[in-house]
């Protein structure tokens, strides 16, 4: 059934301000069915009366009649919401639909065969994302696991107590917690995670799928080229994340600005951040990836310009811009959110995302290493890694296992995958005699260069790691935390595509410089009152508190738990 469905290009407040129509177009065409709600079999909105708390009636689908090809969402006065304008914005029924449909393209941004080329699924066990465009007052936005949902707050103006701002109404809000869900469920260990850095990624692939939404607008995208003559770099239109919201909490450049020189140098006053606040960090490593995109960007540009359909032109470089820019994203998005695929389980940092970025695009690009070498150049200026042979990773290599078992034998038996990981230790990098968890397998179909057709099994195993865990008085003397190996692997010839591993030696700098990172880190949740003990972090319904962290004590180890809640506080900065 085809259906159109409204969603903003931005916040109301910065279209008015930039002279851009509010809203454009959506065509989704994978849903099995749309009900009232709106609802589909993945996605439900349920909307609640600020006044008295009780669940509204959700916007009003109409399939298409005899005469009309697509289907709609109505208003209550029964006009199609994809004309809505001006005041209409704030209405329950077009919050409800902008909503659903900007959180049904983000999945969509991420689900094409160019690249993760596969239907997404939730780190909950339910088929629905809940997705909640008022959620209350207050000055707030995030993805809550336990409750399968998406939670948009709403506040008053501090410049002007006669509006609200609706935080449902941001596409970079809607976007990025949208990205965090999406995130969880292909990487779920980074929700417990006890390293900043891990929080950090989750924070910073938040931000690019809200940066990706951004250039998928065709109206967003020609508006900046325009009226940048053609560049990426300048622009807060892309590289400020939730302008509105950001303008209203008196931030300049919305609540984060990509175009940064953040870095991990102590000896930068200006730019370093701090290695135990995940926000901060977070800018670091999605400072360093827009970097390359702007990179990617200017090097397409120059390439275009000099082909016969833009160098007749006046200014060729602009001509070749939307061309330019639609084509680098492309590329960019691929080895981002492919890399999460890559990515092996448990506590990771920035170096194992880089690493995984790399091996993503040696694997779809082998020849051509333009962006590896951006990538690498960027993580060592940025003080990220040492220098560029830490990012080093193996790729398409045979082993001699898979003379007795294949990918897709691998993909289709459990019995098959513990029996081969338990036998290949070394191959996985993993003690012997340790217990460990074969998750679940992924077969994956995807792009690679030239449009040639990659057909992938993504297997990966993980196990538990004991280290000391000195965060003062009154907490277990030893921690528990996740690491894992991952290997993707050709579906047909079960060539071992990449590997890589969240396990290093433990007599590493790396590892060393985790471990400390992750003393700062609870060091500072100790002493700022965040880390429960076990029951301390229950609220008396029984539900685990927002506004804590808890840490899990099991045979004198612990573990901590739902860390990633840290990024739902917008106060902690």
């Amino acid at each position: 059934m085809k259906i159109r469905i409204p969603l903003m290009i931005q916040d109301p407040m910065t279209t008015k301000r930039r002279g851009i129509k509010p809203i454009e177009g959506f065509d989704p065409d994978r849903e099995a069915f749309f009900l009232d709600g709106p609802v589909t079999e993945r996605i439900a909105i349920l909307d609640f009366s600020p006044t008295t708390g009780g669940l509204l009636k959700g916007a009003t689908f109409r399939p298409p009649p005899p005469r009309r090809v697509r289907g709609w969402y109505e208003n209550a006065a029964g006009a199609d919401l994809y004309r809505a304008k001006g005041n209409d914005l704030y209405t329950p029924a077009f919050m409800q639909v902008s909503v659903f449909g900007t959180v049904l393209k983000t999945m969509y941004l991420f689900e094409k065969k160019d690249t993760l080329g596969r239907p997404l699924s939730w780190a909950f066990n339910a088929p629905q994302l809940l997705v909640v465009p008022r959620a209350g007052k207050w000055a707030n936005a995030f993805y809550h696991r336990d409750s399968h949902s998406l939670q948009f707050y709403y506040f008053p103006s501090p410049k002007d107590r006669g509006r609200k701002v609706f935080t449902c109404l941001s596409r970079d809000i809607v976007a990025h917690e949208t990205g965090h869900a999406i995130v969880d469920g292909i990487a779920p260990d980074l929700l417990d995670a006890c390293t900043p850095q891990s929080l950090a990624i989750h924070e910073t692939i938040a931000d690019l799928t809200a940066l990706l939404m951004a250039f998928d607008s065709h109206t967003l995208r020609n508006f900046v080229l325009k009226k940048t003559r053609g560049s990426i770099e300048n622009s807060t239109a892309f590289s400020s994340i939730a302008e509105e919201f950001g303008a209203e909490l008196k931030h300049t450049t919305g609540l984060r600005n990509l175009l940064n020189k953040k870095n991990l140098n102590p000896q930068d006053v200006e730019n370093s951040v701090r290695r135990d606040e995940p926000h901060a960090l977070s800018e670091v490593l999605s400072g360093a990836l827009y970097s390359v995109m702007i990179k990617i960007h200017k090097g397409l540009k120059e390439e275009y310009a000099k082909e016969p359909e833009y160098a007749k032109r006046a200014d060729p470089l602009f001509s070749a811009s939307g061309a330019a820019l639609q084509k680098g994203a492309e590329r960019f998005k691929r080895m981002i959110f492919r890399a999460l695929d890559y990515l092996p389980p448990g506590e990771v940092s920035f170096a194992d995302y880089g690493r995984a970025i790399i091996a993503v695009d040696l694997v779809a690009y082998p020849d051509d290493d333009r962006m590896r070498d951006w990538i690498s150049a960027e993580f060592v200026s940025r003080f990220i890694v040492p220098d560029e042979s830490a990012l080093e990773v193996r790729t398409r290599f045979v082993h001699k296992v898979f003379k007795k078992i294949d990918a897709p034998t691998l993909y289709a038996s459990d019995w098959a995958s513990y029996e081969f990981a338990n036998r290949n230790r070394p191959l996985l990098c993993m003690p012997s005699n340790i217990p460990f968890h074969v998750r679940r397998r992924l077969r994956v179909v995807k792009k690679y260069d030239h449009d040639e057709t990659g057909h992938e099994c993504i297997f990966k195993v993980s196990w538990d790691h004991i280290e000391p865990n000195p965060i003062g008085s009154g907490y277990p003397a030893e921690r528990r935390i996740t690491v894992g190996t991952t290997l993707a692997i050709d579906w047909e010839t079960s060539m071992i595509l990449a590997r890589l591993t969240s396990a290093p030696p433990a007599d590493s700098g790396e590892y060393r410089q985790q471990r400390q990172d992750r003393d700062m880190f609870l060091q500072r949740l100790v002493k700022e009152g965040l880390l429960k003990v076990g029951k301390h972090a229950i609220g008396p319904d029984g539900q685990p508190l927002l506004s804590a962290i808890q840490a899990e004590v099991k045979g004198g180890i612990m573990r901590t738990r739902s860390t990633a809640k840290l990024l739902h506080i917008v106060g902690k900065r």
